[in-house]
């Protein structure tokens, strides 16, 4: 039995030495992958307004939900003109990340992002839009009223009843340095109400933009709310401000309805060029996270439109919804090295030059 004895002795000792390795082993993690730990600075370059909140408001609310799910990184943002921009790049400054309107890219090399499927299309392999705005139709209730015209009830308006109401007086706005006129070659409208039982389908409209005659191609906004015509055709932020001038009784009572899906707005995200792959990788992570359906929905508070399709919002808001709906079935977006000959197309179409608009239409295409 001795021997038996020794044996058990052994190995009890045998345990007592390996069972706090055996212990901690068992509760041993896997090593982490290596990450970014450090600041990022962020610039924002502003171009054009929103129809709400601030886009900087946007951002820093994003920055706090991103720092939140990665502790390691933090985001600076600092908000510059295209001029203050510049002047901090000779100075050799340089941000990692960059937000900016497209077209208006500050003076950096940037790191290539691969192509995603966006609503609104660019062509740049280096950035992404993460919002956009739109356009719309705004109609004077009153004045179509006193003569003896209703505002359809609708997302859109057909060609025929907004020939009806341009009889009345037709303005322009947009925000400085973009422009409404093009949009309007590629009206989209709802079909005729009532059954159609002609064999050859619903006839073609008429193309409104050819009959239109524009009182003004500028300072649409200021016109309009004086009650000096029936129809605004304007971007997303004058219908902001045409309902805030309403809140204020500056304004008439108006309808307002979706143009189609044409914008020349939107605002990009880039990653400047990096040495550092792990800063890197922090930065097109947040570039990222921009374009997540959590922080799509929240441009809502913006008044503006997301860039990703499937965002559920607007629920409440019928006309930003279709606007969103159209851009996201027939979005078209216009770069900026177009739009001088958009504008002059356009002047030439409601002039009633049908060639121009023809024209106008091919380069959208």
């Amino acid at each position: 039995m001795k021997p038996f004895a020794y044996f058990l002795c052994a190995l009890a000792i045998l345990l007592v030495v390996l069972s706090p390795r055996l212990i901690l082993s068992y509760y041993e993690k896997l090593p982490e992958e290596p990450y970014f730990e450090g600041v990022l600075h962020m610039w924002h370059i502003s171009g054009w307004h929103t129809g709400g909140s601030s886009a900087a408001a946007f951002l820093e609310n994003r920055i706090r939900q991103f720092e939140a799910n990665n502790p390691h990184v933090f985001i600076e943002l600092a908000s510059l003109t295209p001029e203050k921009a510049s002047a901090a790049l000779k100075q050799d400054e340089k941000p990692d990340l960059v937000s900016f309107p497209y077209g208006q890219e500050p003076a950096l090399a940037f790191e290539p992002l691969p192509r995603q499927s966006f609503v609104v299309p660019a062509d740049t392999q280096y950035a992404w839009p993460y919002m956009c705005g739109g356009y719309c139709i705004i109609v004077n209730n009153d004045l179509l009223s006193e003569n003896g015209i209703s505002a359809p009830q609708s997302w859109g308006i057909r060609p025929d009843a907004l020939l009806e109401a341009a009889q009345y007086g037709v303005v322009f706005g947009a925000e400085k340095g973009y422009s409404a006129l093009p949009a309007l070659a590629l009206h989209a409208y709802p079909k005729a109400e009532g059954l159609n039982i002609s064999t050859w389908g619903e006839p073609e409209p008429p193309d409104a933009a050819l009959g239109l005659s524009p009182a003004a191609y500028t300072d649409g906004l200021n016109i309009f709310c004086r009650g000096e015509a029936a129809v605004l055709i304007a971007s997303h932020r004058q219908l902001f401000e045409v309902s805030e001038r309403y809140m204020q009784g500056e304004s008439p009572a108006f309808t307002a309805y979706v143009i189609g899906g044409y914008t020349d707005m939107a605002q990009m995200i880039a990653v400047a060029e990096q040495e550092d792959e792990l800063r890197r990788s922090a930065c097109e992570s947040f570039a990222a996270y921009l374009l997540t359906p959590s922080s799509q929905i929240k441009l809502e508070a913006l008044g503006v439109l997301p860039t990703v399709r499937n965002v559920d919002i607007y629920a409440e808001n019928a006309v930003m919804r279709a606007l969103y709906e159209q851009l996201c079935e027939s979005g078209t977006f216009a770069s900026p090295d177009k739009r001088q000959q958009l504008d002059a197309l356009a002047m030439e179409m409601y002039g009633g030059s049908a060639l121009a608009m023809h024209k106008l239409r091919s380069l959208l295409d």
